[in-house]
């Protein structure tokens, strides 16, 4: 069959569905693509979809207000499994939706990209991936994937080994749009709608620092916070997971220096000595907190970062805490969920988007964080 007579048949068959030519286009915008999964993040990460800071990248950072409400609509029927009206949306934000298929794994996910034959440039507004068979309720997110080099290896180890439902990466040199913080952006918006109404599903934030720069302990290799000065069980967990792994892990708190928790975290190092990586201004952990929920903020050396087998020993260390406490919720009995009709509105220019919302107001499923377990031995303060 000809390329002219195939189309001429298939734009018969839209006719006969009583499909309009602008609508019958657009039937089913959904791509396909297959390989491994470290290779589309490694992509996704790279120049080809990130804008690099201005003196070695002169590509603006596109401000997107007033696709906002549209991006969170595309983000919550993603969530919900609704990946065809996502992807109708998406195609009118020049953005698509791919259906890629893990060719190692035979896993598949769906990846929300700028649509990169639509635009002249990319707008610097992130690529998002959802796991539609998630095995936990967790958002793993790299908001620096060019300042904080390594991050979005690590992130995507962590998302793979865990099962997380999503995977979040920044579109854009911090110099240009530090989304966390930034409420008006693309990346929070995403992180609002796959957290649901009240924050059921947790985000692991992954960022990075440089030891050199800071008056940290000799070592300091891995810090993480809640962002809110209290320590949660997830992260004394993670504090003894990194631990075990041989990773010289402290944890931001506002506890008393010889306070217990303190001591058995920190060795007596003052929690308030980690401030400046303290996450307290966070726009996405302060959205996930006032809404009731947790938000874990880790940050990783420079010099971790850069060797292939601590980064490995991070991932694994991170993926291992989230399967934890994944598994002590679902001990601990049915996941609670709230659904909210119309918690999000449709734009009002598509029908297909306002049938979609009412139940693109949560995400199933409800993360409680796992107990820490117990040291056998305190750490010293000289360590």
């Amino acid at each position: 069959m000809s390329k002219k007579l195939a189309a001429s048949s298939l734009l018969a068959i839209g006719l006969l569905l009583g499909l309009s030519g602008e609508s019958f286009a657009r039937a089913d915008c959904l791509k396909q693509e297959s390989g491994r999964l470290a290779d589309l993040i490694a992509r996704l990460a790279s120049r080809e979809f990130v804008l690099g800071e201005a003196e070695r990248d002169d590509r603006p950072y596109v401000d997107p207000s007033a696709v906002l409400n549209a991006f969170r609509h595309v983000a919550s029927a993603m969530a919900w499994g609704n990946v065809h009206a996502a992807a109708r949306q998406a195609a009118k934000l020049d953005y698509e939706v791919v259906e890629f298929t893990d060719a190692e794994t035979k896993k598949s996910y769906y990846v929300l990209r700028e649509d990169l034959s639509a635009v002249e440039t990319i707008r610097g507004w992130g690529s998002f991936i959802v796991d539609p068979k998630c095995r936990v309720d967790v958002l793993v997110e790299v908001p620096h994937p060019f300042a904080d080099a390594f991050t979005p290896e690590i992130g995507g180890v962590v998302f793979a080994a865990c099962g997380a439902k999503g995977f979040l990466l920044a579109g854009a040199h911090r110099e240009k749009a530090d989304v966390p913080d930034l409420v008006d952006s693309v990346f929070h918006q995403v992180h609002t709608a796959w957290i649901g109404p009240s924050a059921q599903v947790t985000a692991w934030q992954i960022h990075g620092f440089a030891s050199v720069k800071h008056a940290f302990p000799r070592g300091a290799q891995v810090v993480t916070s809640t962002g809110d000065g209290g320590v949660a069980p997830v992260v004394a967990a993670l504090d003894s997971a990194l631990e075990e792994h041989g990773l010289t892990s402290y944890v931001f708190n506002e506890l008393p220096a010889d306070a217990d928790e303190n001591m058995q975290l920190n060795g007596g190092v003052p929690g308030v000595t980690f401030s400046s990586l303290a996450a307290a201004k966070n726009e996405q952990g302060r959205l996930s907190r006032s809404l009731g929920g947790s938000f874990v903020h880790i940050e990783l050396d420079v010099d971790l970062r850069s060797d292939g087998a601590s980064r490995k020993l991070a991932g694994s260390a991170i993926a291992a805490v989230i399967d934890g406490a994944a598994a002590q919720a679902a001990a601990a009995g049915p996941s609670k969920v709230t659904l909210v009709s119309g918690e999000l509105e449709s734009p009002p220019e598509d029908p297909a988007a306002e049938a979609v919302t009412e139940k693109a107001s949560t995400i199933a499923g409800e993360v409680r964080v796992a107990a820490k377990p117990v040291r056998t031995q305190r750490r010293t303060a000289a360590r």
